[in-house]
């Protein structure tokens, strides 16, 4: 976990705690001041600043890098260490929490170091430590050294009734913002989530929610099913409220086997691949640790409902996805951007211009070559640089990773920003082992192919034709057997068109 400071912004330093009350571990991740745990030092001193808040007492240092474990074992090395400032058992309170740090990096520099004046002062390091006072969980304290904006403490709805009818406003929220789709299927657009609600087996009046990212809906990424007592621990989902009140949804952090995942995601597992946090749930007694995690704040409004529902999801989806050792692309840094839009917009009416509707074109275009991505078996991701840098598509899990870039015009200017963004993000986003395909609606001239192909880019075509507020998208054979998604054949001269219907739903 990465602690926050006390604004609430996210310090990158990754500690976790293990333990059980009163004696726990906190071992900080080593730093390099540039990528990795950046900011090692602001996070162990706000972590310390909080242990001395705590009234904790720390009884123990430890270097724990891989080196000096191996050391460990192989030579019976003492790891530890003890700042002469700082004799153990230190009691926190009242202990200079900056002074602290820094001489617990030199000291712990000086293990195993071949240089004689101390060596690297951002090492692993773990720290034993004593709590006093009232019974802490190991999850508990990690979360509330991560700072009082992280460790929400919530309690579960002790009446069922009240259960049952938070649930209902949730999915309320969710219906509000979805359209029908075949087979009693919602789908959440904005959201890019296809949802099914069905009666509860466990008891009457009660329902099940399926959600997921599949134009078919199976198979469901998660499912939000009613308990069958209030304060369940048993159940997969619940409901619970802060302090003040405001109610959440909340599911475990398990998903159940699937062919989107390799066998069960949960625990640590859950936590690290989706990248979610757990909150702090009482009134929930069982004798297995369960983490649980916010799913949707119901007392917000029903687009935020939606939102973080989506959010949630997704969420949910990628831990799939990770768990069967898919890699996605890591460049410096990228993160999983937002699904293409399909559909239709309205354009508001201005001065003398009436209201008019707008196709999302590109957007019909992403979600028909998803739908034949999925049905081969591969995913079509979109990556997003943190300077706001996006990808219109890699197709990952072929033979040959896939950098797609969609245009809707096949104009020299569309071409010339095609081509420069192909090369561009590909190197700007560490893609350049990727095949780089422009996907255009026609192809443009023999001169101007030939220059496209000789940058080492390739140029494919699609032809979308409107059917109402539905658009038939056709992708040429030669595309679709370029990323791997036909058999393989000798090239059509003609370049024939294999179509598929797009709803804007996948």
């Amino acid at each position: 976990m990465k602690p926050c400071d006390n604004n609430g912004v996210e310090i990158d330093s990754n500690y976790s705690v293990v333990g059980v009350h009163p004696a726990f571990e906190i071992t900080f991740e080593s730093g390099d001041g540039h990528g990795r745990n950046s900011q090692y030092a602001a996070g162990i001193e706000i972590v310390l600043e909080r242990l001395s808040n705590l009234d904790a007492t720390l009884t123990r240092a430890q270097i724990t890098s891989d080196r000096v474990l191996k050391r460990v074992l192989e030579q019976g090395i003492d790891p530890s260490f003890e700042p002469r400032a700082f004799p153990f058992p230190l009691r926190r309170r009242g202990t200079e929490s900056v002074k602290l740090r820094k001489a617990l990096g030199t000291a712990g520099g000086r293990i195993e170091s071949d240089q004689a004046s101390g060596g690297n002062n951002t090492r692993k390091m773990t720290l034993s430590v004593t709590m006093p006072g009232a019974q802490w969980g190991a999850a508990e304290l990690e979360l509330a050294l991560a700072g009082p904006l992280a460790a929400r403490r919530l309690e579960m709805m002790p009446e069922l009734s009240d259960v049952d009818a938070a649930l209902g406003e949730w999915l309320e929220a969710l219906r509000q913002g979805s359209r029908p789709d075949k087979g009693n299927r919602l789908w959440m657009s904005e959201e890019m989530v296809m949802l099914k609600a069905s009666a509860s087996d466990k008891r009457a009046g009660a329902f099940d929610v399926q959600l997921g990212v599949h134009s078919s809906g199976k198979p469901w990424s998660v499912e939000i099913n009613a308990p069958g007592a209030a304060a369940d621990p048993n159940g997969l989902g619940s409901v619970a409220a802060d302090t003040e009140g405001r109610r959440f949804v909340l599911r475990q952090g398990r998903l159940r086997p699937n062919t989107d995942s390799d066998g069960e995601v949960e625990g640590a597992k859950f936590r690290t691949l989706s990248g979610l946090e757990p909150v702090i749930v009482t009134d929930a007694a069982s004798k297995v640790a369960r983490d649980w995690y916010v799913v949707a704040d119901i007392d917000g409004s029903d687009e935020e409902i939606r939102r973080q529902t989506g959010e949630f999801v997704h969420a949910c989806a990628r831990a799939r996805l990770l768990s069967k050792g898919l890699v996605l692309p890591q460049p410096a840094p990228p993160t999983l951007a937002s699904d293409e839009k399909g559909g239709v917009f309205v354009k508001p009416a201005k001065d003398a211009t009436p209201e008019k509707e707008i196709m999302r074109l590109q957007g019909e275009v992403w979600l028909a070559l998803r739908r034949i991505v999925e049905g081969a078996g591969l995913d079509l991701v979109k990556l997003r640089h943190e300077a706001g840098y996006e990808v219109d598509g890699i197709i990952l899990g072929g033979p040959s990773r896939i950098l797609v870039e969609i245009k809707t015009s096949a104009s020299a200017a569309d071409i010339y920003e095609g081509v420069g963004q192909l090369v561009l993000y590909s190197r700007m986003l560490d893609l350049s082992d990727h095949r780089r395909i422009l996907l255009l609606p026609g192809k443009p001239s023999a001169t101007l192919v030939s220059a496209v192909e000789a940058e080492g880019l390739m140029i494919s075509t699609y032809k979308a034709t409107k059917n109402g507020k539905a658009v038939d998208v056709e992708f040429s054979e030669a595309f679709l057997s370029q990323c791997g998604l036909s058999p393989a054949a000798t090239p059509v001269p003609a370049d024939p068109l294999v179509s598929t219907l797009a709803h804007g739903v996948l």
